[in-house]
């Protein structure tokens, strides 16, 4: 098995710190014993450990295309019930092993910024869930994800450098904006949009050690990633800000907070039914 990444353990760690929210938003899924669940790309299995979880019965299918993430998928669940089937299977998000019409909730988390075409994947997802079945994606906005109490000059300087060294490795700002622009690949993907929710985490200093692990590794990465396009002055103010030996740093202020922001798109497949119909 190859090394976990940075980004892995930076993902790892959102997860730990705000797994009660995320796990509220699967429990919010009323999925019955027959259900036929597929969570595309399934990552490390953190998300179909939550399904494996909750549902009492029917199937719960994982795919991804690493044989590394299927093996830590695999470690990662126990479903708490002997009803439910778990199956695993390596495949393209492009090109699923299943026949049309197959599953009732298709979940898709996190995954967009990995992939060339996230309109494609849709699509394909489209074509395996059943009609009036949903399709769930869940994804975070770089730009709005970590909401922490920064000083304004510096905010902006980040924001905007976040912006140009995107465009830089990218060839567009929006790479790291995914969850904006949900509802306009599920229009591209000729899909009916049902729905948006935030998924809200608020916390407050002193921060726990979950919390403060993914802070630690966010503002790391933050520094790395825009560290190109800052100023020497805007680098060592940043810097100060996100040292986690500072006292007065975000991370150790006594009035430090923090909102962490993730958002969730449904959509289906073919029109909704008009009142009266």
């Amino acid at each position: 098995m190859n090394p976990v990444s940075e980004s892995d353990l930076l993902l790892k760690a959102y997860q730990r710190a705000f797994r009660p929210e995320l796990e509220a938003v699967v429990r919010s899924y009323c999925l019955d014993d027959g259900a036929f669940v597929l969570d595309s790309p399934c990552g490390d299995g953190f998300y179909t450990g939550l399904f494996a979880g909750h549902m009492q019965g029917g199937t719960l299918v994982a795919t991804d295309r690493l044989t590394e993430c299927l093996e830590r998928a695999r470690g990662a669940v126990h479903p708490k019930s002997a009803r439910l089937a778990v199956e695993f299977a390596q495949a393209d998000a492009y090109r699923l092993p299943f026949r049309n019409d197959s599953f009732d909730l298709v979940w898709c988390a996190q995954s967009f910024i990995t992939l060339d075409d996230p309109v494609r994947a849709l699509r394909e997802l489209a074509r395996v869930v059943r009609p009036g079945g949903r399709i769930a994606v869940l994804e975070t906005d770089e730009y709005h994800h970590a909401l922490l109490s920064w000083p304004v000059g510096l905010e902006q300087a980040v924001q905007r450098a976040i912006r140009e060294e995107s465009r830089a490795r990218f060839g567009t700002g929006g790479k790291f904006a995914q969850a904006r622009r949900l509802r306009t690949a599920f229009l591209e993907a000729g899909l009916t949009p049902l729905g948006k929710q935030s998924v809200v985490a608020d916390r407050a200093a002193p921060f726990g050690l979950a919390e403060r692990e993914f802070l630690v590794r966010h503002l790391r990465s933050l520094r790395e990633f825009v560290r190109m396009e800052l100023t020497p002055r805007e680098m060592i103010e940043l810097e100060r800000a996100t040292d986690p030996d500072r006292a007065d740093s975000l991370l150790n202020r006594p009035d430090a907070e923090l909102t962490c922001l993730a958002a969730i798109c449904q959509a289906t497949k073919g029109q909704l039914p008009q009142d009266g119909a």
